[in-house]
């Protein structure tokens, strides 16, 4: 039976309506008629999303993939502003470009979820969407990337991947010629781990080849139970010439973090040519961006608690001893289930500090939770940072930037900023040279462009 691309096309921009309807909703102060038009949008949102699924599965089983009948060759963003200033940031100015022709989110508050990176000398753009689309922009000419063919769908062959908001890509890395893509994996049945794929560059094809595997996968069932938005981290940085650093979470498997002969839970340290890894440090939840300064060997990463205790985490030194950070048995945040067994319980108290019970102390921990994200270091001596902020509240400093100075050592927080762009801050990159700051918005699928004035 041919499918009708007209019809499909028409679903899709009903989706993103409501998805853009339901945002709009979700950021207003609820009342109790506001909260039942939410709960009728969520379950609208589902239909849809549940309608769309399925011609995915069945465009994914004859080796089609949806996205094309949006756009076959290229995903085109429109230039929503350019040049504004930025409250707080008046050193950039700020542009914006949207695009329709990413079809797939990883959260129910984002149209399009995807990926970024610069490469060719920061002269071009490589974006990744959730479902593995993959594609390239000059940096002077962001309204037109070009679509990269590849293999991906011969290396991921299980449907979630392509189709379910919590699976699919989870990050990039572009290292010289090379590009790294991490993701959530099936081992087998019922049972997730976490991978790294890897290509050379090439603009018309990307030869995808296995790089990394994690030990072990996830068993969805397991005492804690199974989530795999709590196993995403995946992010990849260069550590140095012959190693990569790697983020993973627990998948709610929480006593994983604290094992160490386990990869999840950890930021991990991987050889580029042997593929082994060490851990590096543990006692993670969720490490949502991750950043390591060659100049003064810290590693700074940010970290998704539970109900409340996003953190900031600093480890100096990083190499010389796999440090810990507490999670599961410390934590600034609660439980989101209020009626656990005694037996999860003992294995994750939560308690409060982190010090006494012999862990290394965030350098700062936000409750309510901001959904933090992405790190980027936009000083030449690794004193000031941003860090993004997903979630859905202003209020809470969700759907933003945050703005950190660390302290001559480098050990405290001695200024935070909060800068509030109502969006979703999926990812964020930065020239070598400091001067571009690009950050991926999920909530309306757009590009934000930061350029520093050269006054």
């Amino acid at each position: 039976m041919k499918i009708n691309s007209n019809l499909i096309y028409i679903l899709i921009i009903s989706i993103l309506t409501s998805l853009l309807v339901y945002g709009y909703f979700l950021n207003k102060k609820s009342s109790a008629s506001k909260k039942n038009e939410i709960s009728l949008i969520v379950q609208q949102l589902k239909t849809r999303n549940n309608q769309i699924a399925k011609i995915q599965k069945k465009l994914f089983e004859r080796g089609e993939n949806i996205n094309n009948l949006i756009n076959q060759k290229e995903i085109h963003f429109k230039e929503v502003f350019k040049n504004k200033n930025l409250t707080d940031f008046k050193d950039y100015s700020f542009s914006k470009y949207r695009t329709n022709d990413i079809l797939f989110n990883g959260n129910r508050g984002a149209i399009g979820t995807a990926y970024i990176d610069f490469y060719d000398n920061d002269g071009k753009i490589l974006i990744s969407t959730y479902d593995g689309i993959f594609a390239f922009a000059k940096l002077d000419n962001l309204e037109k990337f070009t679509k990269i063919d590849s293999n991906i769908n011969t290396l991921i062959k299980y449907e979630k991947f392509y189709f379910h908001e919590q699976y699919g890509i989870k990050d990039i890395l572009v290292d010289g010629d090379d590009l790294y893509v991490s993701y959530i994996g099936k081992r087998k049945n019922d049972c997730y781990d976490l991978k790294i794929i890897t290509s050379q560059i090439n603009e018309n094809y990307l030869d995808f080849q296995l790089f990394y595997q994690t030990l072990n996968c996830v068993d969805k069932n397991n005492s804690h139970g199974f989530w795999a938005h709590q196993g995403a981290g995946a992010r990849i940085f260069k550590l140095d010439e012959t190693n990569l650093l790697f983020s993973t979470g627990d998948f709610r498997n929480r006593p994983l973090a604290q094992n160490l002969k386990s990869n999840f839970g950890k930021i991990l340290k991987i050889n580029i040519k042997s593929k082994k890894a060490d851990v590096v440090s543990y006692g993670h939840r969720n490490p949502q961006g991750l950043y390591y300064s060659k100049k003064l060997n810290f590693i700074l990463s940010t970290e998704h608690g539970p109900k409340g205790g996003d953190e900031i985490n600093i480890n100096h030194n990083p190499l010389l001893k796999a440090k810990n950070f507490g999670w599961p048995i410390s934590s600034y945040g609660e439980h989101y289930a209020k009626h656990y067994s005694k037996s999860i319980l003992s294995e994750a108290p939560l308690k409060k500090s982190h010090k006494k019970y012999g862990f290394e102390e965030p350098a700062k921990y936000f409750n309510p939770s901001i959904g933090i994200s992405e790190i980027i270091s936009f000083k030449e001596d690794d004193s000031e940072f941003l860090i993004g902020a997903m979630g859905n509240e202003i209020q809470d400093q969700d759907l933003g930037i945050h703005y950190i100075k660390l302290d001559e050592e480098r050990k405290k927080i001695t200024n935070h900023k909060y800068i509030p762009l109502n969006e979703r801050v999926r990812d964020m990159i930065i020239s070598k040279d400091k001067k571009t700051i690009i950050i991926y918005l999920e909530t309306t699928s757009a590009l934000a462009v930061l350029k520093k004035s050269t006054n």
